[in-house]
């Protein structure tokens, strides 16, 4: 996931700014998703005990702040993210990711599965095993010593650098954790149902420590499982191209709506907010009938458009954006798709 290069941070609202610079820890274009294979575990078998954190996987002091599971950066992230964010560069002061590099750790001790090119240079993602029910993964790690599935890393070893992203990703996946509101799991890569936040399983004062810097008003720890049957709240794919839509939350200020659109509606790649006298998703089910959304870029004032939606069935959604909001809105016209779970 590449870095936002070359993108101006302007003075937002502290849930705004917060959206804004999550932005800048991972891009990329969106593509039709694939059912790609978990990192299967590597022998040795990893220790069926409990699991912890003992490391930071960067040093604390170089830790700008955190921001939890569910930020929204369309395209490449227009569904609730499922790893953290370690910010060491803060884009808002003019810092950049290269000039802030920092030494990057083993936050645990395990077993490496996967090595995936970012096709950054040599920024990789790291899966590790941890125990036999616990796996976390790495991102945006500059390796300096050799990593290939079947290594084995002890909590603390010095594995590398940080990339030239703004940050560096932490997620974990247990399988003795299975979150109820992603309905349809066809839609992701196998075990995405398994995804648990990092920070509470680092060791304590290491713990509290971290939980400081995360960057929210709301849950520290964040969600990504928003699906709520028969309504309207949650994930959605577009019926021909399976182009994702999120009805989600702001990861700084989680009583603000945000709509993730990734592509085929107008002003996409976009991060919506919504008017405050706009229902809510969890709110709106068939029986709501046509609902007109003012649509905002994400924290910021200012109509962009009417996003009109329906829910057609409890699996299916009609939705069109229709710009500029002073243009008369009656009703769908031919230019609207369809959306399923």
């Amino acid at each position: 996931m590449s870095p936002l290069m070359g993108i101006r941070v302007v003075a937002l609202r502290g849930c705004a700014l917060a959206s804004v610079l999550a932005a800048f820890a991972c891009g990329g274009a969106w593509s039709a998703p694939t059912t790609p294979s978990a990192p299967q575990p590597a022998s040795p078998a990893p220790s069926a005990g409990p699991f912890a954190f003992h490391v930071s996987p960067i040093a604390v002091d170089q830790i700008r702040f955190i921001v939890p599971l569910g930020s929204l950066n369309p395209p490449g992230h227009t569904l609730p993210t499922d790893h953290i964010y370690f910010y060491v560069a803060d884009p808002s002061l003019g810092e950049s990711g290269a000039s802030r590099r920092t030494d990057f750790f083993a936050p645990a001790d395990g077993t490496v599965t996967a090595v995936i090119d970012n096709g950054i240079g040599s920024d990789r993602k790291v899966y590790i095993q941890a125990t036999s029910r616990v796996q976390y993964n790495i991102d945006h790690l500059i390796p300096t010593m050799a990593l290939a599935p079947g290594t084995q890393v002890r909590a603390g070893d010095r594995l590398g650098t940080s990339g030239a992203s703004y940050g560096i990703d932490l997620g974990l996946t247990n399988q003795d954790v299975t979150l109820s509101g992603l309905l349809n799991l066809a839609r992701y890569t196998p075990g995405t149902e398994h995804t648990d936040a990092p920070l509470k399983y680092f060791d304590e004062p290491l713990r509290a420590q971290l939980y400081a810097k995360v960057r929210t008003i709301g849950d520290r720890d964040g969600r990504i499982d928003h699906d709520v049957a028969g309504r309207l709240s949650g994930n959605w794919f577009g019926e021909t191209d399976q182009a994702p839509l999120s009805f989600a939350y702001d990861t700084y200020d989680p009583s603000q709506v945000r709509i993730g659109v990734a592509s085929g509606l107008p002003l996409a790649p976009m991060l919506f907010g919504i008017a405050a006298t706009d229902p809510l998703p969890r709110d709106v089910s068939v029986q709501t009938g046509l609902v007109r959304y003012t649509v905002t870029r994400a924290g910021v004032d200012g109509a962009l458009g009417h996003l009109l939606v329906q829910m057609l069935d409890d699996r299916r959604i009609r939705v069109e954006l229709v710009t500029p909001p002073t243009t008369p809105v009656a009703g769908f016209s031919p230019a609207a798709r369809t959306f399923t779970r």
